[in-house]
């Protein structure tokens, strides 16, 4: 139960300059984390709760949830955690044990971990859900540092093992280590922290303020080696690369195919979007790759778009090219495209910016993926039709009423043959042989 606000006292008696002590309330102390946020420990309980006690009413009940779990449990070294909440009109205690001697956070009876192992695609055995109730462990103590002494040994443990991943990841761009942060950058910063954080430890233990980073890096450590499957047989050593043709039955087909996509979405956006990630877990480096790419197109994008609305105007400009029918039908088309897809790209732009944000960027490329391909699809398929609307509108105008000598005639088709046959051949190219990523044998 929860008192109401109560009146703020905003006042300062005279001469006021004591630095109060820490408030309690019967036996629980309040405490403050190094990032200014308040929890509290039960001094003879050894029992923690984020709950604010200041208006808090039933303190009774909350003390007699602790002695008949204490009771049960029969572990005194075991820290209690305990949240009380209301549950369809009934006052509830969520809690959990922290055990120290083994890394690891308990339950007094089963506990269906739906929600714990979710983010993981398929949940093993017992010892590779350990490793998240390891993360579990090292986040408990990122919010509630009281008392936990961290020597720098355990700083050098976390180092070194930062170390292995660093290294795979700069070796390698698509290596499981880089879904861990976002960029090598934050990588090397987070490793001259931890380094810092040693340096400044007094006769060999962390104060609180290096605890709460320390713990939040083992965390993200444990958790990134669930996610991977850490220890299991299915698990890779080191995602490697090698260059693999891709067996098509009837390569006439897929070209044609290809060809007719490109009008509504790139194939190719296709495939970097599903490099993003890596056995369904983003992969932070390749993310970024994909939006500064993405940004690039768009501008370039844009720029055609440009050239191609000025090129219709040059063809409705010249007597006798633009005057028939259909030309004009083609090149105001291909206008009213190449605005559009200015107007879209630029709104494009702005979404890839958004993308950078690691919850919007997760929520678009693992669970609306048809959505993000139609978004970045849609400049693209502007700028393609306005494009070939232009040449359309030219070749209709060339075709009819206008009367070209011979050597224009000729130079224009082989300008247009050698424009086509550079497209074709690098859209071949872009199909042929790539990195492609292997299981290792």
């Amino acid at each position: 139960m929860l008192a109401d606000n109560g009146y703020e006292d905003t006042s300062v008696r005279v001469k006021e300059i004591d630095n109060p002590p820490p408030a309690t309330y019967g036996n629980w102390q309040e405490l403050v984390h190094p990032l200014g946020g308040t929890y509290y420990h039960h001094n003879t309980k050894n029992a923690l709760t984020p709950m604010n006690l200041r208006l808090y009413l039933d303190l009774h009940s909350l003390e007699d949830f602790i002695d008949a779990s204490r009771a049960a449990a029969n572990e005194d070294r075991w820290t209690l955690v305990v949240l009380p909440t209301i549950f369809m009109g009934e006052e509830r205690f969520q809690y959990y044990y922290v055990v120290p001697d083994h890394n690891i956070i308990a339950w007094l009876e089963d506990l269906n971990g739906e929600l714990l192992f979710g983010e993981c695609i398929q949940p093993s055995e017992w010892r590779h859900k350990r490793l998240e109730l390891e993360a579990q462990y090292w986040k408990h103590y990122e919010f509630f540092p009281h008392q936990f002494q961290m020597e720098t040994s355990q700083v050098r443990r976390i180092r070194r093992e930062l170390v292995c991943y660093i290294g795979e990841a700069t070796t390698l761009g698509q290596s499981s280590a880089a879904s861990i942060f976002w960029t090598f950058d934050q990588m090397n910063q987070i490793g001259a922290h931890l380094a810092t954080i040693e340096g400044l430890a007094d006769n060999g233990i962390v104060e609180e303020t290096g605890v709460v980073f320390c713990c939040r890096i083992s965390y993200i450590l444990r958790h990134h080696q669930f996610l991977n499957r850490h220890n299991q047989p299915e698990a890779r050593l080191i995602r490697t690369h090698a260059v693999r043709e891709k067996h098509r039955r009837c390569k006439l087909l897929v070209f044609i195919g290809n060809a007719a996509a490109m009008v509504l979405c790139m194939p190719i956006t296709i495939d970097r979007i599903r490099s993003t990630s890596v056995d369904g877990i983003l992969n932070g480096v390749e993310v970024n790759s994909f939006i500064d790419d993405f940004s690039s197109q768009a501008k370039g994008q844009i720029t055609l778009a440009g050239v191609s609305m000025a090129l219709d105007i040059t063809i409705l400009a010249i007597p006798g090219l633009g005057t028939t029918q259909t030309s004009q039908t083609m090149c105001s088309c291909s206008l009213l495209l190449g605005v559009g897809c200015i107007f879209a790209g630029t709104m494009v732009q702005h979404f890839g910016q958004r993308m950078r944000s690691m919850d919007f960027a997760s929520y678009y490329l693992r669970h609306k993926t048809k959505m993000f391909i139609v978004i970045t699809g849609i400049p693209t398929s502007f700028c393609v039709l306005s494009v070939a609307g232009s040449i359309l509108g030219f070749l209709a105008g060339v075709a009819t009423d206008f009367k070209p000598s011979a050597p224009l005639m000729i130079a224009s088709l082989i300008t247009l043959g050698v424009v086509v046959g550079s497209l074709i051949v690098l859209v071949l190219a872009s199909y042929g042989p790539g990195p492609a990523r292997i299981r290792p044998q």
